[in-house]
Formats: C-alpha cells, structure tokens, sequence
C-alpha cells in the first residue's frame, strides 16, 4: 500500500482499490446548519473567564478558524483575497484633508512630517496590512491604543497602535453588568479554539471615545455591523464556505484520478473533531505511561487507520457498517451536530465524473468572487475561461473604486484617525488609501502605456 500524504490530506493506493482522504475542519452537515438561526445566535453559547463574560466569535467560538481553515487550503481563495487587498491599498496610505468646493467633496492630500514621524514610529504600514487582511476574511479589525503619558509637555498621547489577532480576541463583558454591550476584551496568545486558551489572558477595556484617555491600554474593534447580530459582523464570505470546501477537494481527486484511474472509487471526508479527540487519548496514554508526546504518533495512528479503511473497501459490503462506528455528535446550542464522516462514490465513469467536478470548481470560483463583492474581471474568474478584455476590467476597476473602497477604507482606518483626531487635533487630517482613476490606454501616450512600462 502506497499513502501520499499532500498537506493533512492523502491520497491511498492498494493494488485492489484507490481512494482520497481529506480532514474537514468543519462538521458534515455545516451547509446545512449555518443558515439555521440557532447557529448564528451565538450568545447562546457565552463562556465565563474569570469575572467576565466572553461573547463568542461563533457557534463553537471558532469562526475566526473555521474561515482561516477553509481559505488557505482553496486553491483560488488566497489568490482573490490578495487580489481585493492590493486593490484597497491602491498606492498606498497617505495624509489628506476633506475639502468641499462647489457643492463637491474632494480629498487634498498633503505632507506632515510630524504625523509621519510619530506614524513610522510604530511601523503604521505593517499595522494596516495586517488590519486590510482581516478586514477581508472577517470584515473587522482588532486594534489595541498604548498611552504615553506626560511625553509631550505633560499632555497625554496615543504613542501607538497594536494589531490584535481575530482568532485571539473576543469582545466581553463583566458578569454583573446589566446591559449586553460589550465593554472590555479578553486577549490571549493562543486561538479561542483551544482549550488551553483559559489558562492564559489577559483583560482590557475597550477604548472610550468620550475619554480617550481614560486607560493606558484599550482595545477598539471596527467592523460593519451585521443584520441583527450582536458584537461581531458575519463576514459576506460566511455563505460561501461550504463551496469553498467543495472545491479544496477538486484537485486532490484530479490528482488521484491521474494516478489511478481505473482503481480510484471513493473520496472519504473526516471530522477534525475525530482526530482532536485520538490526539487526546494519545496524549494521556503517553502522560500515564511517562513518555512525551510527539506529533508523529498522531501520523502513525492515521497511517494505520487508512490501513485500516482500505483492508475495508476491499470488500463493499463493510463500507457502510464502517463508517457508522466512526460518528460523534455534540451539543452546539440547540442543534444537535453529527460530526460523522462522508463518503463520496467516484463514478467511473470518468468523462462524466471530471466534467461534474470542474463545473464545482467553478461554481465555487463565483461563488466566492460574489461573497467578496469583487467583480470577476478583478478576480481573474472569469465566466468563459478566457481572459476578461481590457476596457471589462476597467470599468470594473472603476465601479470597484467608487462603490467598494469607503467603507472598507472607513473601518481599517478608523483607530488611526480617531489617534490622529486625539493627537493632532488642530491639523485636521485624515489617513486613507491613495487610488488614480484608470484610464483607457488608446486615451494614454503610446510611450506611457502600460504595455511600454
């Protein structure tokens, strides 16, 4: 028996039969269940840390994870992802006041070599990198303000600007609070989705626009409030996961199918659930016989468990009745969640078989382009496969700059204007993205095109 092993998936090879492995970092019936109202009301699901009441991030206080997980494994999502954050960059932050002339509001940008010193002394452009990415997978931002009190004539200023990791900070409250708002953040070093997480944290209050000094760390989180959801926005991208996850598995199949086309029959989906679960017991197992534990005993156990499975495909009939002893359920908010696994047939035949996966694939490729906002001409997905022309991909520039740009602008911007506005209030500027309305190139000087360049 032959295991390529590509990321945490593989692909199996037995002389009587072929098959793909892949381990989903989200239940089975995902698809299902997030367009149900138990799953999207997550103060159901409320942990206490200390005093404090954690608002969670999620049904299971993961969503931060679950979207990390299913992007980075796609083949395309990364890419558009990129692509979107390229574009809201433009040429970059730069200085600018708001002026109205004629009934027209218009940015004039200027230079400031106070506020670019007291920006570049906390590297303000690394911080707004980090800010426009999770601004695209999660439509928020984490940002922690540090005072530094009596440094400019005994007058109280925002010295800098933290990023925070989304995966790391949860909005919260005091467990004898009154009201549902949110009024502090719980921070920790590792993701809320581990268990461990409880051990290690630490507690800020969340900046107080009327008394912006009223704390020497505070944390803000900027985000585009969500239709009747509290505390945090679901991102657009929440509805395309499941197409996404769709589409992970295409090339692993295509890989499979050109190495064993003949015997290639089935492609087995596993919960991550099952393996957190086995890395547990292995983990006790070594703690009450005295060993450490190291990762490469989880990989041998999995290297004996698809063993296991393809001594069990050799015979049909078992296929079933394997894979029933292999379902958990668990209790996340009102729903109960199968966290079992799914088997997939490959049809044999093949013609049939690729032609309904490629239609998936790019299926998904839209499916995603339309949940990011991000015209398909800008995200390299286009509707016929070929390449979109170029006065299609300017006009889609173009409307992507005067519908797409403000308020994505407004919220990753948001800590260091409000900083600027508390630091610098006498100069009246402002931070934004610089962007140069595009132009046809038969309208450019031939030596100017971009053709030329």
């Amino acid at each position: 028996m032959n295991i390529e092993y590509i990321g945490r998936d593989a692909i199996v090879d037995t002389p009587d039969v072929a098959f793909t492995y892949q381990v989903s970092e989200t239940p089975r019936d995902f698809y299902k269940l997030k367009n149900e109202t138990d799953n999207l009301d997550w103060e159901n699901s409320s942990s206490l840390i200390g005093d404090y009441v954690v608002h969670p991030y999620g049904s299971n206080d993961n969503l931060p994870d679950i979207i990390k997980e299913t992007v980075q494994t796609n083949y395309i999502a990364p890419g558009i992802m990129k692509k979107k954050t390229q574009l809201i960059w433009g040429l970059g932050p730069q200085l600018y006041r708001e002026d109205i002339t004629d009934g027209v509001l218009k940015r004039v940008y200027v230079q400031d070599v106070e506020i670019m010193k007291w920006l570049k002394s906390w590297n303000y452009e690394e911080y707004l990198i980090k800010a426009i990415t999770d601004f695209q997978h999660i439509e928020g931002v984490f940002s922690k303000f540090e005072l530094n009190r009596g440094n400019r004539v005994d007058k109280a200023f925002i010295s800098k600007i933290n990023h925070c990791y989304p995966d790391r900070t949860r909005l919260a409250s005091h467990k004898t609070a009154v009201s549902r708002d949110a009024t502090h953040a719980i921070m920790s070093d590792r993701s809320f989705s581990k268990t461990n997480v409880l051990a290690d944290y630490k507690v800020y209050a969340l900046f107080d626009f009327a008394n912006p000094f009223a704390y020497a760390n505070s944390i803000l989180y900027s985000n585009m409030y969500s239709f009747c959801t509290d505390y945090y926005t679901v991102p657009d991208i929440y509805g395309s996961l499941e197409w996404l996850k769709r589409s992970t598995a295409v090339p692993l199949i295509f890989k499979a199918l050109s190495k064993n086309s003949i015997n290639l029959k089935y492609h087995f989906v596993s919960p991550q659930k099952f393996w957190d679960n086995k890395k547990k017991d292995i983990e006790a197992n070594c703690t009450a016989a005295g060993k450490v534990y190291k990762p490469s005993m989880l990989l041998e156990y999995q290297k004996n468990f698809l063993e296991k499975i393809a001594v069990v495909l050799s015979g049909d009939e078992n296929t079933g009745k394997y894979l029933h002893t292999t379902k958990e359920f668990s209790l996340e908010g009102t729903n109960l969640v199968e966290h079992g696994w799914e088997i997939k047939v490959i049809d044999q035949n093949i013609k049939d078989f690729v032609e309904a996966q490629i239609k998936i694939s790019e299926r998904a490729d839209h499916a995603l382009s339309s949940g990011l906002n991000l015209h398909s001409a800008l995200g390299n997905v286009s509707e016929s496969g070929k390449s979109d022309s170029g006065s299609e991909q300017i006009y889609a520039l173009k409307t992507f700059l005067q519908t797409g740009i403000d308020i994505p602008e407004m919220i990753i911007m948001k800590a260091i204007n409000y900083a600027l506005m508390i630091n610098f209030q006498n100069k009246g500027l402002k931070l934004g993205f610089y962007h140069t309305n595009p132009e046809k190139e038969q309208n450019i000087a031939p030596e100017k095109r971009l053709i030329n360049q």
